[in-house]
């Protein structure tokens, strides 16, 4: 009767772990059918679950990571693909995640409509403050290509030099980020008619790969699931194409900008050594017009009644 009972228990476990391996193919294959996410990110889309009230810069995030199939011609498409949403990645992240960590440097959220202008202006301005006052001329220079200018002053307070890398590198990404993000897409898009049928064809595949019979729902879910991420990851490029547009027309308004106001980087310069004001967030405080404040920073900004 123990012996009876320690085999049956072998069996149905052996076929438990077989049905849930199927189960999860089944379901990663019909969410990359319907187009959804993982249950996780629907949960963190909804505001419920783990991801509740994390950053929601993550939801602009290109995945790129890819499973090991076990299915070596399946693996060659796919680590193409993890390659190329890598850049695109970079791309999104030079792009984006710069801009915002220098809105932070010099508290943006605190302005009305900012941009880079902003950023840049206040980098300059602090170089002059920090100069005694007079604008270092080497901070600043025009050219005629992309990214049309060239900044560098970032040897002074630590904040500073945050700044001065952020702006380095989203100016670096912006010169590149077009011809880069039409080859992401070409290629990309040869990649998915590739792997688009993938996941129905995946079991047969696997066998003919020599994989192992207990490993046939392991290579045939985490292809499921590489398709799934290299559509998805693909899906956002055009979101890029034009995040890369825009930034490429700001750029220039910029430098617009910045030609007409180069000659009040000393004026700004020697307000903010007079006031002592040696951080970009302080300089914005107190130089920027108080209408470029949002009404509750500027009633904040005013001195208190005594």
């Amino acid at each position: 009767c123990l012996c009876f009972f320690f085999s049956s228990r072998r069996r149905h476990t052996r076929c438990s772990g077989v049905s849930w391996a199927r189960r999860c193919v089944q379901e990663t294959d019909q969410q990359l059918i319907m187009g959804c996410g993982s249950s996780k990110e629907n949960n963190n889309k909804d505001g419920k679950g783990k991801g509740k009230g994390k950053d929601k810069k993550k939801d602009d995030s290109i995945p790129y990571e890819m499973k090991d199939c076990l299915i070596p011609e399946y693996m060659e498409v796919f680590s193409k693909g993890e390659e190329l949403l890598k850049n695109a990645e970079d791309l999104r992240a030079g792009l984006m995640d710069t801009r915002e960590k220098a809105f932070e440097l010099i508290e943006a959220q605190r302005l009305i409509d900012p941009t880079v202008y902003d950023a840049i202006k206040a980098l300059l301005v602090t170089a002059a403050a920090t100069n005694e006052g007079k604008f270092p001329t080497s901070s600043l220079e025009f050219q005629e290509e992309t990214p049309f200018l060239v900044i560098n002053c970032g040897e002074k307070a630590h904040e500073t030099y945050d700044l001065n890398e952020q702006i380095k590198t989203w100016l670096a990404t912006i010169s590149t980020a077009p011809q880069k993000i039409e080859e992401i897409i070409t290629q990309a898009q040869e990649l998915s008619e590739k792997a688009k049928e993938f996941p129905g064809k995946a079991s047969d595949a696997a066998k003919n790969a020599n994989v192992s019979t207990f490993k046939i729902p392991i290579a045939a879910s985490n292809t499921a699931v590489n398709a799934q991420t290299l559509a998805k990851g693909i899906a956002k490029l055009p979101v890029l194409k034009d995040a890369i547009k825009s930034g490429i027309e700001n750029l220039k308004i910029t430098v617009q900008k910045l030609k007409e106001d180069r000659s009040k980087f000393d004026e700004w310069g020697k307000q903010a050594y007079d006031k002592k004001l040696r951080l970009p967030k302080e300089i914005v405080t107190e130089i920027w017009p108080k209408d470029r404040f949002k009404p509750q920073e500027e009633k904040q900004n005013q001195p208190k009644a005594k």
